[in-house]
């Protein structure tokens, strides 16, 4: 009999909550919830590997598949194995190959492709799921640290986090949540590619603001 895999992070969403609470949008977040906001943002920030100094101690294990880097690898490269999958190690061979359409091309790929594809809402969801999960997961650590450091806010923080959602970042100005600072650098396999869109002459990726090349 083969041995169990060791790790596993299922992708459940929000789920121990206590309720059913609404997704507001980014604006909202900041005017009228300040807790949730702060909490979105550390543990957005934490995800990512950019630990405040001031909450590195509480932070200090996020789960492997909770962070930036696993998640975007669903939707692209490195095109491997999520490390949350409940899989044997012989499993985890990836079966990625650079010859083939179905994990190059844009229509209908199984990665960022799905974005073309009738079957993207059903993919998308889950990765939606798997966001706010690892946000929220790094939240209710802040918040259950931030009320034992801080007795008089008893009751706000946990609150708070019960209540936050990937807000809604639907806006026409400047959003700094775009960019993502690589740990340890760019991957060099991240080349410049040209993109066409529609009719519109192709554009150098290295043109384009919200991308790697801005990145750090």
């Amino acid at each position: 009999m083969r041995n169990s895999p060791i790790y596993y992070y299922p992708v459940v969403g929000r789920k121990c909550t206590g309720a059913v609470y609404d997704r507001i949008s980014i604006e909202d977040m900041q005017q009228n919830h300040p807790h949730q906001f702060t909490l979105f943002i550390l543990g957005y920030s934490a995800i990512q590997g950019n630990h405040n100094p001031r909450t590195s101690a509480v932070l200090q294990h996020v789960p492997p598949a909770a962070t930036y880097m696993e998640v975007a690898g669903v939707h692209g490269k490195p095109y491997q194995e999520y490390a949350g999958d409940r899989k044997m190690p012989e499993q985890k061979v990836a079966d990625f190959d650079p010859a083939d359409p179905k994990d190059t091309l844009p229509v209908p790929s199984r990665f960022g492709g799905s974005h073309g594809s009738v079957s993207f809402p059903t993919w998308h969801r889950p990765y939606v799921m798997l966001v706010e999960q690892a946000i929220g997961d790094v939240a209710d650590h802040l918040a259950k640290a931030f009320e034992a450091n801080n007795p008089g806010e008893a009751g706000t923080w946990v609150q708070a986090t019960k209540e936050l959602r990937f807000p809604c970042v639907i806006s026409l100005c400047p959003n700094p949540l775009s960019y993502y600072t690589y740990q340890g650098g760019i991957p060099p396999d991240f080349e410049d590619e040209a993109t066409r869109v529609g009719l519109r002459k192709q554009h150098k990726l290295s043109l384009w603001t919200l991308n790697t090349t801005f990145s750090s």
